[in-house]
């Protein structure tokens, strides 16, 4: 079987072949209105990416993953390191004052030039506060504690250690609180039952 692939062109922003021609596009719009061609377009991307997934898709989302593992983590929450609420053991200041205090940086980051586009954008980020919530609680867990107080119930266990052990072992176990503190990548349940097993392996 010949194929004809005299009509298929390539996308300028994209390696994938499309089929047809301009003319076939503009008899379509004609035909049934271009928001009807839109819609037509949108479902099938949407059919034909569940169908074969793609891996800039798995890409992106792989890099949101360890994003939120690093962001989520409440010692990487900071502005500087002299500001972390986390660290100085003090309650952030809500969202909406947040983005009020932020807001010349954030007008002009974005673009807005007007009060009404600057309420339109504060709306539409106090909307998605409670999906926040859930991806938060996802990697953190709804238990989570400051990094202050994981870092006080680390150095706890690391003091477990008895004096008699190596001078070695007790500076491995500082060691270790330091590189677990370190790690956004595991939740505190983890950091702990690891550092629990070690104080014990090595107090034996």
């Amino acid at each position: 079987m010949v194929v004809d692939r005299s009509n298929v062109k390539y996308s300028e922003e994209a390696d994938d072949p499309y089929a047809g021609d301009e003319a076939d596009e503009k008899k379509l719009i004609q035909e049934i209105g271009r928001e009807n061609v839109s819609s037509i377009v949108d479902g099938f991307l949407d059919a034909s990416s569940r169908v074969a997934h793609s891996p800039l898709d798995d890409a992106y989302l792989d890099a949101f993953h360890t994003n939120c593992l690093i962001e989520c983590e409440p010692e990487y929450l900071m502005g500087d390191f002299g500001t972390n609420p986390d660290i100085d053991d003090k309650p952030p200041i809500p969202l909406h004052d947040a983005l009020e205090k932020a807001k010349p940086f954030l007008m002009a980051y974005e673009g807005i030039q007007s009060q009404e586009e600057w309420e339109e954008a504060v709306k539409e980020a106090m909307e998605r506060v409670p999906l926040w919530e859930k991806v938060i609680d996802q990697y953190c867990g709804p238990d989570r504690i400051t990094a202050k107080k994981q870092q006080e119930a680390l150095e706890r266990i690391a003091k477990t250690v008895p004096n008699s052990a190596p001078a070695s072992v007790k500076q491995f176990a500082n060691c270790a609180v330091l590189s677990l503190q370190s790690n956004p990548g595991w939740g505190f349940d983890k950091k702990f039952q690891f550092m629990d097993k070690l104080a014990r392996e090595v107090s034996q």
